[in-house]
Formats: C-alpha cells, structure tokens, sequence
C-alpha cells in the first residue's frame, strides 16, 4: 500500500509539475498577447496620424496650386495694364 501511495505522490507531483509550468507558459503568452496589443494599438493610432498627415499634404497641394494659379494671373493682368499704360500714353 505505502509503495503504491508513493509511486501516486511521485505521479502527482509530476503532474502539478507539468500542470505549473502549463501555468506559467500561458502566463507568458498572456503578457506577450498584452504587449502585442498594446504595439497594435500605437500602430493603429499612427496609421490614423499618417492619414490625417496625407490628407492635410493633399489640401496645402491643393491650395498652393490655387495660390500659384492666382499669382500667374496677378502676374499676367500686371504686364497687359503695363502694356495697356504705355499703349495709353503713347496716344496721348
């Protein structure tokens, strides 16, 4: 009887020895599924940043075009009054 209760304890402190170290792996693996998160989440967010980026470089692009745009026909309607003054002037 006591050889059969010891080779039970040895049996059972074998399992809670595999039992514990089950433990702590899934102990591990949650605090690897936390950090995981956690990269996910800033991930996330600068993904967000990055469009908001894009978005904002697509307006300016879009508003230096229209400055641009608006500086060659402030730049063209200088030169034709120019032109137009002297023309003035010459009549005159």
């Amino acid at each position: 009887m006591l050889i059969i209760q010891s080779q039970l304890m040895t049996e059972l402190s074998a399992m809670l020895t595999v039992l514990l170290s089950t433990t702590k792996m899934l102990t591990i693996q949650s605090q690897l599924l936390t950090e995981l998160s956690a990269a996910l989440t800033v991930l996330l967010s600068t993904t967000k940043m990055l469009t908001i980026q894009s978005q904002l470089l697509t307006e300016l692009s879009a508003a230096l075009t229209v400055l641009l745009s608006t500086t060659k026909m402030l730049t063209i309607q200088s030169h034709f009054t120019d032109n137009f003054s002297g023309l003035l002037l010459s009549f005159l």
